[in-house]
């Protein structure tokens, strides 16, 4: 059975993609890239006028943007940032299911619905999702984000509402496609997660 050469990592911010993504890249010899800074090279050929929903907070201070925008606010901003930048990601996507190297794709700017409508049997795809606690918890040691705020509490909660919102988000799209959902507690650690994917991907 031929291997997908594609691995996506999908799920909220602070949950660990990222992590995963490295260690399943180094595990198996592939590419290991971020959605993160695909989009960060996307911004830096667009315009806000070219690619609106690229430069959502374009001009703002992110202490400012998280503390003082509402909760729809961030949720909006973040719909349109994905919808942006999903283009680029499917493209990435595409070209390495055919005839590219293997890649491991970590990110929150894709949904489960879009990877699955691509229909590539080359691409698997693994969803991390986690409890209101391990969010929390997590955002608060990482304090060099807060601590800038007039209101590190009304950041804090704002920050983490979009967090929760797209966890649940992916929690009901992976159920409804049958996909596969990994379950962070806060103490699986992220060799179990490799062991997982792999298992999976064989």
């Amino acid at each position: 059975m031929t291997h997908p050469k594609v691995l996506l990592i999908g799920g909220a911010p602070g949950v660990g993609k990222t992590t995963l993504g490295r260690h399943l890249a180094q595990q198996i010899g592939a590419t290991s890239l971020s959605i993160d800074d695909l989009m960060t090279a996307a911004r830096a050929v667009t315009t806000p006028e070219s690619h609106p929903g690229l430069h959502v907070i374009h001009g703002r201070d992110y202490t400012d943007y998280f503390t003082n925008s509402s909760v729809d606010q961030l949720i909006a901003d973040a719909t349109a940032q994905h919808e942006a930048t999903w283009p680029a990601v499917e493209k990435v996507i595409r070209n390495h299911a055919s005839w590219g190297s293997p890649i491991v794709i970590d990110g929150w700017a894709m949904r489960p619905r879009w990877v699955n409508e691509l229909n590539l049997e080359s691409v698997a795809s693994f969803w991390l999702v986690a409890p209101t606690s391990v969010f929390e918890e997590r955002e608060r040691k990482n304090t060099e984000f807060l601590q800038h705020s007039p209101d590190p509490d009304r950041m804090l909660s704002n920050f983490l509402a979009r967090s929760l919102w797209y966890n649940e988000l992916i929690r009901e799209q992976v159920a409804e496609l049958k996909l596969n959902l990994l379950e962070q507690s806060g103490a699986t650690p992220v060799e179990d997660f490799c062991q997982i994917v792999l298992s999976e991907r064989n």
